[in-house]
């Protein structure tokens, strides 16, 4: 169940990536000669419209996108960059007819080919937004981020207990230090197992200052904290309903953001290890891993609710990484193409041929890697 569900949800999140690279080219008036539902090689050609093959094709997942001018582009003057112009006679022909007809990719505009290029990734980003507001105004409620750590649970017969602590207290500081976050809180607490402490807290308005035992790791019950108080950094609140849409796309927006920005640092950090060969860290997981964490979690059994956060990560997982100024992803086809103007259409195409098998290679080899680190993961029974 598990393995049919992910390979259809990330079947589907690629689909309406190529479909954004559908309908940004025919918006900028660019020839789309095939959309092709799988992958080649092809089985049947299910209908023509408006000038566009819409096939269907024996591998069946995703979907691909074939633009007018566009692969042609990059081989043909590759050929002209080796030497002498060696394109054939038939192949200049051909050349020649898909200009009169027009609305080639490569005669497009700069602007125009920076749209196209980067409308699947927006379109993952989009749907990742769109699924997010859906869900904050299905539950009718949305996080908020308190401006300091607060109190919600007084564990009964703790150390806070005895010292004060009431739910709904601000942590203000701990010896002397600002507190902003819980886990600057809890991390603080671990320095000072067995010794009294000082806490200052707002409450009612008014600031109090609590001094407390901080229990051992031996002294400490299982599942509680040093001082035996759980600490929220977010609270939800509630809106009405006809205002739920709004305060669910702003939330949608502040979500795809910290999630993108975390998607970067990881893979940032994955290349770093890679360069000092400290392999691939454990966090990072293809579609193996992938199907792996939904089976061990029993995911489509869960709601839709938790299936549909779930594409909205994979989403924005998707859109980030093709907008990475990496070739061969959508981000590093865009860097050439502002690349155009410095180096001119020749030089740029050859650099980009090149560049493009050297990016194919490193992340061939980088999902070969992690495959193997997910498949010993599961293995491990990780």
């Amino acid at each position: 169940m598990e393995i049919l569900g992910v390979f259809l949800l990330l079947s589907f999140l690629v689909l309406i990536h190529e479909w954004g690279h559908y309908i940004a080219a025919k918006k900028t008036g660019v020839r789309v000669e095939e959309f092709g539902f799988g992958y080649p090689p092809r089985a049947l050609t299910m209908f023509t419209r408006k000038g566009t093959i819409f096939t269907l094709n024996w591998l069946p997942f995703g979907g691909f996108v074939r633009l007018a001018g566009d692969d042609a582009e990059s081989f043909e003057q590759m050929a002209g960059a080796g030497g002498a112009d060696k394109t054939s006679a038939g192949a200049s022909k051909a050349d020649k007819s898909a200009k009169k007809i027009g609305g080639l990719f490569s005669s497009t505009s700069r602007i125009n080919r920076l749209i196209v290029v980067l409308a699947g990734a927006f379109i993952n980003l989009l749907f990742g937004v769109l699924i997010f507001a859906f869900l904050y105004t299905w539950a009718g409620a949305v996080p908020v981020n308190l401006p300091r750590p607060r109190v919600d649970e007084v564990i009964s017969n703790s150390p806070a207990q005895k010292a004060g602590f009431v739910k709904d207290d601000e942590i203000i500081s701990l010896n002397g230090v600002v507190i902003k976050t819980s886990a600057a809180f809890i991390e603080r607490i671990q320095t000072v197992r067995g010794k009294q402490i000082s806490v200052v807290v707002a409450r009612d308005g008014k600031n109090a200052t609590l001094t407390s035992y901080v229990r051992t790791e031996k002294e400490t019950p299982d599942g509680q904290g040093g001082l035996g108080i759980m600490l929220i950094d977010v609270e939800f609140r509630h809106y009405p309903s006809w205002q739920m849409p709004l305060h669910g796309m702003v939330q949608g927006v502040k979500d795809s953001y910290m999630f993108s920005g975390m998607i970067v640092k990881t893979l940032g950090r994955v290349v770093g290890d890679l360069v000092r060969f400290k392999g691939v860290a454990s966090e990072v997981s293809g579609p193996i891993g992938i199907v792996n964490t939904a089976r061990k979690e029993k995911l489509f059994e869960q709601g839709p609710q938790i299936v549909l956060n779930f594409a909205a990560l994979i989403s924005i997982n998707l859109g980030v990484v093709n907008v990475l100024p990496i070739p061969p992803l959508d981000g590093g086809r865009a860097l050439f193409i502002l690349l155009e103007g410095i180096l001119g259409k020749k030089r740029r195409a050859k650099l980009e041929y090149y560049t493009n098998q050297a990016g194919m290679l490193f992340f061939l080899a980088l999902i070969v890697l992690i495959s193997i680190k997910d498949v010993f993961a599961i293995f491990a029974g990780k």
